[in-house]
């Protein structure tokens, strides 16, 4: 089932990618054709078209039902699975709608989610000035932050995450570097990566996601990610370059499904995509 899901949201592409080719090639030939010869085709035309139209309605109604089906029985499925665990979200990525449903898989597993963290624009825009402005205002809270912007990379990191840090992630607000929502005073031992950008070719992945994570690596929080299945530019080649488990389709509810079973997984990419690793953990497979 996982796999005709797979070959149904790539071939149509491909589908209608070769018959625009063949439209292509078959109007050249019609401008030199007998007239008798042109109707063929265009009929031909006509009914390949009526043909992959028809497939496509039907593999797009079988699609919604599958999916419909699977958001209603996800919560049972889920129900429970991250109980009493404190979880830290933050968005790396730039679509507010990836975050909405990262939000509905972990609460329909019954996770605590104690703060959320937008990461904006401006992270990536800050002149050097401002670098060392705000790393100052940050040493001068914690002076064991390193003295280049690593500082922010850690105080953003150990705030999500460490007692103590509130402070801290109070100056990122103020100075436009994030959006900021929850209790910051509490220490968090699990974190969510919300990542894919609308943007091609953005450097958000590396500049964002990959020193964030290494960072949490580093004082042994355990860091999960989601994104959406279309968005423009994916995050999961860094995911996968820092040793995360990710989820590639946090939009459909076979991605909500898998979320809750990220932690603990293989440090795979699972989901829909041609660079997944795999469609489900072996936790859902096995019925652990």
């Amino acid at each position: 089932m996982f796999a005709d899901l797979r070959y149904h949201l790539v071939s149509l592409a491909a589908v209608f990618l070769a018959l625009s080719v063949g439209m292509l090639i078959g109007g050249l030939f019609l401008n030199t054709a007998p007239t008798e010869t042109q109707q063929r085709l265009i009929r031909r035309i006509q009914e390949d078209l009526a043909r992959i139209s028809a497939e496509s309605d039907r593999n797009r109604r079988d699609f919604e039902r599958m999916d419909q089906a699977m958001r209603e029985i996800t919560p049972r499925l889920v129900k429970q699975r991250l109980k009493a665990r404190r979880i830290a979200v933050v968005q790396t990525g730039d679509d507010d709608r990836a975050l909405a449903d990262t939000m509905k898989a972990l609460r329909d597993a019954g996770a605590e989610i104690v703060s959320v963290t937008v990461i904006t624009n401006r992270w990536l825009e800050l002149t050097d000035e401002e670098k060392e402005r705000i790393i100052r205002n940050l040493r001068s809270l914690k002076p064991n932050l390193p003295n280049d912007f690593t500082a922010i990379v850690k105080a953003l990191a150990n705030g999500v995450a460490l007692f103590g840090y509130d402070q801290t992630v109070e100056i990122l607000r103020r100075e436009g570097l994030i959006r900021a929502s929850g209790d910051y005073t509490l220490p968090c031992r699990y974190v969510v990566i919300v990542g894919g950008s609308s943007a091609p070719d953005t450097p958000r992945a590396a500049e964002v996601d990959r020193p964030l994570i290494r960072q949490w690596q580093d004082i042994g929080i355990e860091v999960v990610a989601a994104e959406r299945h279309d968005c423009l530019s994916s995050h999961v080649a860094v995911y996968r370059e820092t040793d995360i488990a990710s989820v590639d389709c946090i939009d459909i509810a076979l991605g909500q499904l898998v979320l809750p079973f990220l932690f603990g997984a293989q440090t795979e990419a699972y989901g829909v995509k041609d660079s997944a690793d795999r469609v489900l953990p072996s936790a859902i497979v096995e019925g652990k």
